[in-house]
């Protein structure tokens, strides 16, 4: 049981260490169309990130490190912010489990799950419910996703994870009619 967890945690490092140290092919990171809905107070919004974790993510999400990826939701009317919110989903893999943990704050949901691609959908999903005024009548949504600098353990040296998605951060821009009700 203890060799093949310390094998886990080795082929985790080489992985990793490979990863960081040889050249990298980056990802060109969108969202898709957003999809909200009115309903009581609340306004609610989804979205998801594609092309954004392909690559070299699967050695990143392998490393046992907590991996976030921030949103900043920013709701105006002309130049007046109206509501302007950050969200953070992250996600860990625990070797000795062979789990991924994860969290979206949007939803305030934690999940636990062995499927890579369940987890892929979970940290790439944007979802929130947000309260609004149907008198804010037509606004502006922003929606801005980016990736922190982390440190790894495995190699004692802080990575900006930007660098995976050529320090482009993907955004969505959406006028919504707030006085009608779907």
């Amino acid at each position: 049981m203890f060799e093949a967890l310390t094998g886990k945690v080795f082929a985790t490092v080489v992985s990793l260490s490979m990863f960081l140290f040889s050249s990298y092919s980056g990802n060109d990171p969108a969202f898709r169309a957003f999809n909200s809905r009115v309903g009581g107070n609340y306004l609610q919004l989804r979205t998801s990130l594609v092309g954004a974790f392909d690559n070299d993510f699967p050695d990143v999400f392998k490393s046992g490190t907590v991996i976030p990826v921030d949103f900043l939701l920013v709701i105006k009317k002309g130049n007046q912010v109206l509501t302007k919110s950050k969200f953070q989903n992250k996600v860990r893999f625990d070797p000795a489990k062979g789990v991924y943990e994860i969290y979206t704050a949007g939803m305030n949901r934690s999940i636990t799950t062995e499927s890579y691609a369940q987890m892929l959908a979970e940290i790439s999903g944007f979802e929130c419910s947000i309260p609004y005024n149907p008198q804010w009548g037509v606004v502006s949504v922003h929606l801005e996703a980016t990736l922190p600098t982390v440190r790894f353990a495995q190699l004692k040296k802080p990575i900006d994870l930007m660098v995976l998605w050529k320090y482009h951060k993907p955004r969505i821009n959406n006028n919504l009619d707030l006085r009608k009700t779907s």
